[in-house]
């Protein structure tokens, strides 16, 4: 079974929650944490590893605070304890997310959807990609765009290759049925949806076992509760 669980981010945080908070997550997290300028990518950071905490911790029987993580070459997180535990965590503006479960990787990511200048594609997406958004209308293309770029994101993440994998040298393409799939890579499937008016949400994972529908909204009080 794979779950797909998101949290919009508050706000604000209560102080002494915020200090509970940061003593959970790791010492790293913390240091970066204290680096952010802005409030709300510090509350992004530390919600993003408290929700796989929470979701890891139910997986493997552990505490979440005694979960440790370490990261391969290009930067995808694993446990320590249970390295073949799939998941993947992404954030983004007001949403953080976490995808668990199964035993093929995952991938997923969230966007903030914001205006563009859509010649960006023709730089990241493959030709097929470029033209099939130009045919798009005007209207449609900034929805297409986040759709595509969000799943090709999730795509390498699940892969665990980072952008160290051109985003050009694949296509994701949408199907007579609606569905997306990329023709590089068959034994994978793919889930694309907004979270809101504002984000766009995408997942990866083999062709094994189904993705959800939908998410599963974590509010940030039954984080707490469920940290305690």
């Amino acid at each position: 079974m794979i779950n797909i669980q998101v949290l919009r981010i508050p706000a604000e945080i209560p102080n002494e929650v915020w200090h509970w908070l940061l003593a959970l997550v790791s010492a790293e997290r913390r240091q970066q944490a204290a680096r952010f300028v802005h409030q709300a990518d510090a509350y992004r950071s530390v919600l993003g590893e408290a929700l796989a905490r929470v979701t890891l911790g139910k997986w493997t029987g552990s505490r979440p605070g005694d979960l440790v993580f370490i990261r391969n070459t290009y930067g995808k997180p694993s446990l320590i304890s249970h390295p073949d535990l799939p998941f993947n965590v992404s954030h983004s503006g007001d949403w953080v997310a976490v995808i668990s479960g199964g035993e093929a990787p995952l991938g997923v990511d969230v966007e903030k959807i914001s205006p563009i200048d859509m010649t960006i594609a023709e730089r990241f997406f493959s030709p097929l990609e470029s033209q099939n958004l130009a045919a798009e209308s005007a209207e449609q293309q900034l929805e297409t765009f986040y759709q595509l770029w969000t799943l090709k994101e999730s795509y390498i993440k699940a892969i665990g290759m980072g952008l160290s994998m051109p985003l050009d040298s694949f296509s994701m393409l949408r199907g007579m049925d609606g569905h997306w799939y990329c023709p590089e890579a068959p034994t994978y499937q793919f889930l694309s949806q907004r979270l809101d008016e504002g984000h766009m949400l995408a997942a990866t994972g083999s062709v094994a076992m189904e993705l959800p529908t939908q998410p599963d909204v974590i509010t940030i009080e039954e984080l707490y509760s469920l940290l305690l």
